[in-house]
């Protein structure tokens, strides 16, 4: 896709911790990184990073773990890869060139900026929330497991 690998593993973990804890229903890494097929320590410090932002909480001791609060998914793809890696994306040509723009555009500056504005709208709109409800609707699919999730 269009995100680093680390963006990549928060969205699918998050989506993850959406479905299957609350506040009252805590997981550890150990099995999240098991049902994900991620490794523990990689994962470990994506959550981390997640839960320093308040993007999901998490809870120290024998009950402890990770879980999203209603608010968490209201969180929208755009905020999200925004906290995470940043939205360079948006200002970059779509040939690499450093000197790209409305009076000096690249051979596919236009094309480019329709294509950027529609992704920028997908990443607004998607939340949590209405990826969590495709995949218990069935609208969309989204495996879990070592397999390749």
């Amino acid at each position: 896709m269009f995100f680093s690998k680390p963006t990549e593993y928060a969205i699918r973990a998050m989506i993850y911790l959406s479905l299957h804890t609350s506040e009252s229903k805590k997981l550890g890494l150990k099995q999240i990184a098991s049902d994900l097929g991620f490794p523990e320590h990689y994962l470990g410090k994506i959550l981390q990073e997640l839960s320093k932002r308040n993007l999901i909480q998490s809870a120290k001791g024998p009950h402890g773990g990770f879980y999203m609060e209603e608010k968490d998914m209201e969180i929208s793809l755009l905020s999200l890869i925004d906290a995470l890696e940043g939205l360079q994306f948006f200002n970059t040509c779509g040939l690499g060139l450093h000197e790209c723009n409305e009076e000096k555009p690249c051979p596919i500056h236009k094309e480019y900026q329709i294509i950027k504005g529609n992704y920028y709208r997908l990443l607004s709109q998607k939340t949590i929330r209405s990826m969590r409800d495709d995949i218990e609707n069935e609208i969309a699919f989204m495996s879990f497991g070592k397999q390749g999730g």
